[in-house]
């Protein structure tokens, strides 16, 4: 008798199992079975199954664009509180394209997440200005910073000037319109911007020489892939063979001057597959 015993007890049962094995094989499974079934055997598991949602300290609620029924998306927040409640060392956020959070929800999490240092929101139907300035104000050590929002009632500035408040800002990334007054905001607010990322947006081009011209001396990435760039008459200088050869090589000629500037990403309309489709 005693030897079984002896024999049960050097046998771990899966409550003791290593926690890295665990969130490997929680990985594995199913989204369904990381929201309803695994949470539910024991609190070792569940501490498990948040770790596997929400890996390596970030908050990736991008998962709930995956999550079509109402009863996955309850389930997700409320395991989503618990990980925000149990742990307080989240460095990155990225919020959902689809699903939109409420003001109360958005407030909660920058609440609980005041030393988080990336937020990304790829949601561009986001239209009021407190749904995002004030998260900002909790949001004070931030180092990167991505958005694609709507340009309606000067929303970029509002947040430009909240941003600015944040001193580590290293990385800036806003996709949309961008109008002349942002881009200065932006050259005016943050000289010492390291990252720059237009990306899939509409400027023209003496926003870009804004960039350009200097004033961002320790700028080593800038990315304007897949943008429509307007002249001063508004039209798409990538239309015109002419005039986009005339610009690319005035836009290198600026680039060139930037002493730190490393990675330049730039294309054109008919040279570029994606810009094609987009057209």
């Amino acid at each position: 008798m005693k030897k079984n015993k002896e024999t049960r007890s050097s046998n771990p049962s899966w409550e003791d199992l290593n926690f890295s094995i665990l969130s490997l094989i929680f990985s594995c499974l199913s989204l369904h079975e990381q929201l309803f079934l695994l949470p539910r055997v024991c609190h070792a598991w569940l501490s498990v199954t948040l770790d596997t949602l929400f890996k390596n300290s970030i908050l990736d609620l991008r998962l709930l664009d995956k999550l079509d029924e109402e009863e996955q998306q309850l389930r997700f927040t409320h395991l989503l509180r618990l990980a925000i409640n149990r742990f307080n060392g989240w460095v990155s956020i990225y919020f959902p394209r689809k699903h939109i959070f409420g003001y109360f929800a958005t407030i909660y999490i920058a609440e609980k997440t005041p030393n988080v240092s990336c937020v990304v929101l790829p949601c561009d139907t986001i239209s009021r200005v407190s749904l995002i300035y004030i998260p900002l104000l909790y949001w004070k050590q931030l180092k990167v910073f991505h958005a694609r929002l709507s340009p309606d009632k000067g929303l970029h500035l509002h947040i430009i000037s909240q941003l600015v408040i944040c001193c580590n800002i290293g990385e800036l990334g806003f996709h949309g319109k961008i109008t002349e007054k942002e881009v200065l905001a932006i050259v005016e607010g943050f000289p010492k911007l390291r990252i720059l990322d237009f990306s899939d947006s509409t400027l023209s081009s003496k926003a870009l020489f804004m960039v350009l011209d200097g004033k961002l001396k320790y700028l080593y990435e800038l990315n304007v892939l897949h943008c429509l760039i307007e002249d001063v008459d508004g039209k798409d200088i990538g239309a015109d063979m002419d005039r986009s050869r005339d610009f690319k090589k005035e836009m290198l000629e600026k680039a060139c001057t930037l002493r730190s500037l490393r990675k330049f990403m730039y294309c054109f309309g008919k040279s570029c597959e994606h810009c094609k489709d987009k057209s």
